[in-house]
């Protein structure tokens, strides 16, 4: 038998499809910034179908924010080890 449920991605998908319009109404140097939040919320798929919620927003919306978090922590770490880089070079 088939499945009778979509999957978490398939709802996340509809869900991004409906921003269509949001997203061509974007200047193109912000498109690619939304794109990018829609990539980190399908790098957490796995972890939004664990929560099983009948809103696909809300993990898809927690997931970008967790990949948004992530790469500003990384990019913390490149600036504190650029900083030590930079200090051990000046003595």
């Amino acid at each position: 038998m088939g499945r009778t449920n979509s999957t978490y991605r398939n709802h996340l998908d509809n869900f991004i499809d409906g921003f269509k319009p949001f997203r061509q109404a974007l200047r193109k140097e912000n498109k690619q910034h939304l794109d990018s939040l829609w990539e980190k919320a399908h790098q957490f798929a796995q972890a939004g179908a664990y929560l099983n919620s009948s809103q696909p927003s809300l993990p898809a919306f927690i997931s970008m924010m967790l990949g948004v978090q992530k790469e500003a922590s990384e990019n913390r770490k490149q600036i504190e080890e650029l900083k030590e880089r930079v200090e051990e070079l000046e003595s």
